[in-house]
């Protein structure tokens, strides 16, 4: 089998966001092609969660020396999938030269692509708005949304939502501990019998939660886990990032706010095309707009109608053909 090696690293600082979608990403592939991960100091959980999937591991040194040591890994006609801000032209030429194919991930248009197929799954890009190679195809939009695959099972749509059931989540690391907040403003309106949390390894607030009786805090649980949440939840609270993909393909109730540049743009698309409630930057979250928020979510049927039509779980199809493509 031809090899793919997935280079994108996640800890404690940066979060686990693009080690998380590239591994969904390899597990969408891992029977058609051999996948091997390349990471910068790996730990015990991404570990545990690279041989679920991936055939082998590579563990990169947590210094410059990560560049070259991953160069001298290819071999000619390997797959190679990039998903970090810092690899420039000049790296994926670098890799190019290599005799590899290159796919780029990226949320951003702000580099010269070098790269023989560009994902980039935040809507509203334009194709004219990247400046690449003549040869480079783009895959753009929420039609390659990074989703993994445990989210493109139909059944979790007949999940019966349960009243005054409500997930909450703001990613593995949530730096700025918008969980205290937003669990502060649900105990002040003191309407929901269940309160769910998501949180990761990064997350450094642990202490701070404790004073919240009504909550279920959850760890490192599967995909499926997280799905069956979100599926069973009324309300699901989440930033612009790829939990709003997951909740949306799923079909929700949803709240959404960014607290991080890049989550801007989505964060504006779904909210014009009514697929999500906007509160804006979770950052700057008062009591009184949360509390309209979730009134006027909790009559809000029609987003789930309008996600429908945007995940119809194309995405699955599209994500494996870029691969076919090459």
């Amino acid at each position: 089998m031809k090899r793919v090696i997935f280079r994108s690293d996640g800890n404690s600082e940066i979060g686990y966001g693009h080690f998380v979608r590239t591994l969904g990403l390899a597990a969408l592939i891992n029977k058609e092609f051999n996948c091997v991960y390349a990471t910068q100091k790996p730990t015990d959980y991404q570990r545990k969660e690279i041989n679920k999937i991936c055939n082998s591991l590579i563990e990169l040194s947590d210094n410059d020396n990560h560049y070259n040591e991953f160069l001298d890994y290819l071999d000619k006609d390997d797959i190679v999938v990039l998903d970090n801000y810092f690899f420039e032209s000049e790296y994926q030429i670098k890799i190019k030269s290599k005799g590899c194919k290159l796919i780029y991930i990226d949320d951003h248009n702000d580099k010269n692509y070098i790269c023989d197929a560009l994902i980039n799954n935040i809507p509203g890009f334009t194709p004219n708005s990247f400046k690449k190679e003549k040869y480079t195809k783009l895959y753009l939009g929420t039609d390659y949304a990074l989703l993994r695959e445990e989210f493109f099972n139909r059944e979790y749509r007949q999940i019966k939502k349960i009243p005054n059931k409500i997930f909450l989540s703001f990613g593995g690391a949530d730096f700025f501990n918008i969980s205290e907040k937003v669990l502060g403003f649900l105990s002040e309106l003191n309407s929901f019998s269940e309160i769910n949390l998501l949180i990761g390894d990064a997350y450094k607030f642990y202490p701070s939660l404790e004073k919240f009786k009504n909550l279920k805090i959850h760890k490192n649980i599967s995909a499926n886990e997280v799905a069956m949440l979100i599926a069973s939840s009324d309300i699901n609270i989440v930033p612009a990032s790829s939990l709003l993909n997951e909740t949306a393909c799923i079909g929700s109730k949803i709240i959404t706010g960014f607290f991080a540049d890049n989550q801007i743009q989505p964060y504006n698309y779904f909210v014009d095309n009514n697929l999500a409630i906007g509160i804006g930057d979770y950052r700057n979250l008062n009591f009184d707009l949360f509390k309209e928020k979730i009134e006027e979510v909790k009559s809000s049927d029609f987003l789930i109608e309008n996600q429908k039509k945007i995940y119809n779980y194309q995405q699955y199809a599209n994500l494996k053909n870029v691969f076919y493509e090459l």
